[in-house]
Order: C-alpha cells, then sequence, then structure tokens
C-alpha cells in the first residue's frame, strides 16, 4: 500500500483500506502514489520502488495498492482544481501513471489504484476505487 502522510486521512482511511484489501505493508509518503507519477526528485521514486522490492522480497507481496487523496499539499490541495471531478480526473491520471512505472519494473505485480476522499464538515473517509 502506498498512501499519504497526510493526518486527517491515515487514521481512518487505512482501516478502511485494510477491511476492502486486507493486511498490507505500508510505505507513506508525502504525496503517496505522486513519487512515481510525478516525483520531486528522481530518489523520492527509487525510494518508492526500492520499498515495494523489499515488499515483494521479504512478504511476498503480489497486489499494490496505489492511493491518492483529495485536497493533497503534496499536489496544491484542492483549490489547484476547479470542480471536485477536475480533481478526482487529475489523480485518475497520476495513479495510472504511477501504475505504468510500476508496470515497468514488476510486470507481475497485480495494481489496484484507489482515490480517497473526506468530506470537510462530516469529517467521512470515502474510498474510490478507479
Amino acid at each position: 500500500m502506498i498512501s499519504c502522510i497526510d493526518y486527517r486521512f491515515w487514521p481512518r482511511d487505512l482501516s478502511l483500506l485494510a477491511k476492502k484489501f486486507g493486511r498490507f505493508d505500508l510505505l507513506a509518503l508525502a504525496g503517496g502514489s505522486k513519487n512515481l507519477a510525478s516525483p520531486t526528485d528522481k530518489e523520492n521514486k527509487l525510494t518508492a520502488l526500492e520499498n515495494i522490492r523489499l515488499s515483494i522480497k521479504l512478504h511476498g507481496a503480489k497486489t499494490i495498492v496505489l492511493t491518492n487523496h483529495s485536497d493533497c499539499g503534496a499536489y496544491g490541495g484542492s483549490k489547484r482544481f476547479s470542480s471536485q471531478k477536475q480533481e478526482v480526473d487529475f489523480h485518475k491520471k497520476e495513479l495510472l501513471k504511477a501504475k505504468s512505472v510500476i508496470r515497468k519494473f514488476f510486470p507481475d505485480l497485480r495494481i489496484k489504484m484507489v482515490f480517497v476522499t473526506r468530506n470537510p464538515k462530516t469529517k467521512k473517509i470515502s474510498l474510490m476505487e478507479l
């Protein structure tokens, strides 16, 4: 599981993700899948890939779940987008780019993509599998 470090999401989204996907190794990085799709620098991408490799080697991981979330500061937050649909569409493209990167290095790995949203009023977390 590649997830963001954002405290607004991880306590609740991780439990929802565990219910949906079962046990997982967790790689929490600012921006989550951004480190593969649009890394700030080469080292971020290499770190993510190395952790995936180790999860496969040490724990026999066969599936990776890539997550991004709404209002992610590493991407400039929700204010960057004119609508929620535009934000979801952007993150879907980013997750697809991250998936493509992983495919090059780990062609046998199953890859799932999830966009996590948080209702600002109720604080309720929702998962959208893409």
